[in-house]
């Protein structure tokens, strides 16, 4: 057996990007070295003039550098950092479990109406920021709005509209399930419709819809990041007309992107590219993690390969040894989601200490 396509590598190097994600959104708020108020003041230093923008590791206290205002960069993405993962986890919450269940219900449907297959099939095609676009646009450079309400407002348009791409895909994969051989047997035992959902159904696709809910959080993320290009920023923006500034008030990473946009065509391009890099980060960590779970699920079933899962093999599988003692012990793979687990639980119950 090849050792290299027996050890998911995506998985491990998924859990622990996540992991650190989510300890600097618990976490990141306290350590980091400045506040959002605090900036560079002009002073010299050894016959050397410090002055915003300070590039990177110019300075011990400000490691990123600055921005053109003396802001530290490195404090507004430990601070942003949080309002990124908890919106888009949050949207991707509401909109897996109301597409989920609807999409389940209907998926049992004897014969889906075609107007419901022409509506989904249009649907697939409109720019979901645009239609964001024109909702926050009208209030979102209002300061006098709280950025909570602006969140709140976001989460529940988002959510809204994301709802029927999700129906679609749960649907078409419930309606495949449905017609399995076991289905029939257990209405043929007088299983009701409730009962077949979930005791039958959806056991099936529990894995799937857990690798979806990861990539769903990484497309809610890219409508943020849409957004920002379109000075759309989270949480609100701040406009200063006298000088054409957009500046996000919340620090969420995309919207640090889209407030630095027009420093690329200076000689402070670091002042985009660190958010960006950061950004990216995010999106990597979530789609390792989504990949490594594609593998585990695939690995797990290639012994049973009449279990259709709709992931193709990457890896291959290898049979379990256990030694006395040590079957009690758990894998490589359940002790990496176990860690995942953990560490969400951990900071969801920080946040909420902290806000009690």
């Amino acid at each position: 057996m090849n050792k290299i396509l027996s050890i998911n590598y995506s998985l491990y190097a998924g859990v622990v990007l996540t992991v650190l994600l989510i300890f600097l959104a618990t976490f990141g708020p306290a350590l980091a070295p400045h506040t959002l108020t605090e900036t560079l003041r002009t002073r010299y230093v050894n016959g050397t003039i410090i002055a915003p923008p300070l590039e990177p590791f110019h300075s011990k206290d400000y490691p990123l550098g600055t921005d053109r205002w003396g802001y530290d960069l490195l404090s507004m993405i430990l601070y942003g950092i949080r309002y990124t993962l908890i919106i888009s986890t949050v949207v991707t919450i509401f909109k897996m479990t109301a597409g989920t269940i609807i999409g389940l219900y209907v998926g049992t449907w004897k014969k889906s109406p075609q107007w419901l297959e022409a509506f989904e099939n249009a649907w697939s095609y409109v720019p979901l920021f645009i239609i964001l676009y024109f909702f926050l646009m009208p209030i979102t450079f209002d300061e006098k709005v709280e950025s909570f309400i602006l969140i709140s407002y976001f989460i529940i348009i988002a959510s809204i509209i994301s709802i029927p791409s999700i129906i679609s895909s749960v649907r078409k994969k419930s309606k495949e399930i449905s017609k399995s051989i076991f289905i029939e047997a257990a209405q043929t035992l007088g299983a009701n419709r409730h009962r077949v959902v979930w005791k039958h159904i959806f056991p099936q696709l529990k894995e799937t819809l857990l690798v979806m809910f990861i990539l769903e959080i990484v497309h809610v993320i890219a409508i943020m990041g849409q957004l920002a290009l379109m000075k759309i920023f989270i949480g609100g923006t701040i406009f200063r007309p006298d000088s054409q500034i957009y500046l996000s008030i919340t620090k969420e990473i995309a919207g640090l992107v889209g407030s630095a946009r027009e420093n690329i065509y200076s000689n402070s391009t670091y002042i985009l590219y660190i958010p960006l890099i950061t950004l990216l980060m995010i999106t990597l960590s979530f789609n390792l993690l989504a990949n490594g779970l594609k593998n585990r699920i695939q690995s797990a079933y290639q012994r049973t390969p009449w279990i259709k899962t709709g992931f193709e093999p990457t890896l291959v599988s290898k049979r379990k040894v256990y030694h006395g003692k040590l079957r009690f012990l758990p894998s490589g793979e359940k002790l990496a989601l176990i860690i995942l687990i953990l560490a969400f639980v951990g900071a969801g119950t920080y946040v909420i200490l902290n806000k009690g």
